[in-house]
């Protein structure tokens, strides 16, 4: 698999990389034409296209486990029609239930606070020293732990609830792909009785 050709898809499209290299495995042998109309076809493109489009509907959902812990979401889309649609509500249930079994800290790898991330990587750091672990080997731990620790703390990035294999965007991404229209969470909170 090249780089370049991976690198060169990606400018062309603003893809992630995950989607490019499923695209390049699925056709190991084709030029990168072939494999931007690949994606076209599969929709991926569009679905992309989509994400730059205004969303200025959608709806408040909530979540309750046991009077103990609540969830609110906003989770926005472009139209009314598509806010009252099943896909829609199926998805803003689904994704309070995700924040309430895995309790993320933010909604995108982006926002998380970066005092939050220095403090998690200097803990981090002393013990890797306190485990004997050389110099050298510390900073590509801590650029592993780093990236882990983004990802794991937002919730878009996460393993989906109901499907491991894919990730809450990913999730967001169907229900993108079933309406038509854009779909982002605007963001959540979480109570926690006593906390």
């Amino acid at each position: 698999m090249s780089i370049v050709l991976i690198k060169s898809i990606r400018e062309r499209t603003g893809l992630s990389l995950k989607e490019i290299k499923k695209a390049v495995d699925a056709m190991p042998e084709k030029a990168e034409e072939e494999i931007i109309d690949h994606l076209r076809k599969q929709g991926v493109l569009k679905q992309q296209a989509k994400q730059d489009r205004e969303v200025n509907n959608g709806g408040i959902f909530s979540y309750v486990h046991e009077q103990k812990l609540g969830v609110l979401v906003e989770l926005k889309c472009e139209t009314d029609f598509v806010a009252r649609s099943g896909s829609f509500q199926t998805l803003g249930g689904d994704i309070t239930l995700h924040i309430a079994a895995y309790l993320p800290k933010f909604v995108r790898p982006e926002e998380v606070d970066q005092d939050f991330v220095e403090k998690e990587i200097e803990i981090a750091k002393e013990q890797l020293k306190q485990e004997g672990k050389p110099e050298n080997m510390i900073d590509k731990i801590l650029e592993g732990k780093k990236s882990k620790l983004l990802n794991e703390n937002s919730l878009i990035t996460q393993p989906f609830l109901k499907d491991p294999k894919i990730t809450v965007n990913d999730r967001i991404s169907q229900a993108i792909q079933e309406t038509g229209e854009n779909i982002t969470v605007a963001r959540f909170v979480v109570f926690s009785l006593n906390s």
